[in-house]
């Protein structure tokens, strides 16, 4: 079937949420935590809604055809999930999932299984799940007439920037910390090339147990402290985040965690 524009908007909308609320459930059973997932403030996660959206698209044509079906939304899902861990990298300077583990991975953004997931996914969503959706989204097209998918666009846009500013902050704000570690741990070892043996033993002991020393003197409280609510939730709700360019708040960030 052809797709008007506020149709487009309205899909997107409505799978950015289901799967907001399938990663949201997924994880929070997983990690025995309630996670608030997604990368945005509001309760839904775009790639889903990016994804799903061009895979009902580009599907339209093979929707009766099972396989087709299947390797459709295996290499769609698979592309968009590709591009956007590269866009939270090189944008954002953050890595929200890595794959690197899994068997045949491509650079830890994609995955055979998770992709297989995916393909199976589409499958049931094309086939049992997408014309109970599209009957309520043709019943809010008469009612609305294009209105609801304008206040989308308003609503989730503007969600956007701030969610940018927010993952800005965050991302200076580990800067500024993985720089103060370095400087704290090279004057360490500029201390140990001018000591003697028996001072030099005791600042190699300091050296090696940096992080538990910054724990202990509630350094990292305090840190945590200045984050926003935002930022707090990102660092927990994504246990495998990275920040691609502050190493020691990485290696830190396990107990940052259990005080977000």
């Amino acid at each position: 079937m052809h797709y008007s524009l506020s149709e487009i908007i309205v899909l997107f909308f409505t799978y950015s949420v289901v799967g907001w609320l399938w990663e949201t459930f997924y994880c929070s059973i997983k990690d025995h935590h309630y996670a608030y997932r997604g990368f945005l403030f509001g309760p839904y996660c775009p790639v889903y809604g990016f994804a799903i959206t061009t895979i009902l698209i580009t599907a339209e044509p093979v929707k009766n055809n099972i396989i087709l079906l299947f390797i459709v939304g295996f290499i769609v899902a698979s592309i968009f999930e590709y591009f956007a861990s590269l866009f939270l990298e090189k944008f954002f300077h953050m890595k929200l999932w890595d794959y690197s583990k899994l068997k045949g991975n491509i650079q830890g953004r994609v995955a055979p299984e998770i992709s297989l997931f995916w393909g199976i996914g589409v499958v049931f969503l094309v086939r049992d799940i997408q014309p109970f959706v599209q009957r309520i989204i043709n019943w809010e097209e008469t009612k609305t007439h294009g209105w609801l998918a304008a206040i989308i666009v308003i609503a989730m846009g503007t969600d956007m920037v701030l969610t940018m500013f927010s993952v800005h902050k965050l991302h200076i704000s580990t800067k500024q910390w993985d720089n103060r570690i370095n400087q704290r741990l090279e004057n360490l070892r500029q201390r140990i090339r001018e000591a003697g043996p028996e001072e030099g033993q005791r600042l190699h002991q300091r050296l090696a147990n940096w992080c538990a020393e910054i724990i202990d003197n509630g350094e990292l409280q305090r840190f945590n402290h200045k984050l926003s609510w935002n930022q707090r939730r990102l660092i927990k709700s994504f246990p495998k985040m990275k920040i691609t360019d502050t190493k020691h708040f990485n290696e830190i960030k396990k107990n940052l965690v259990k005080k977000s």
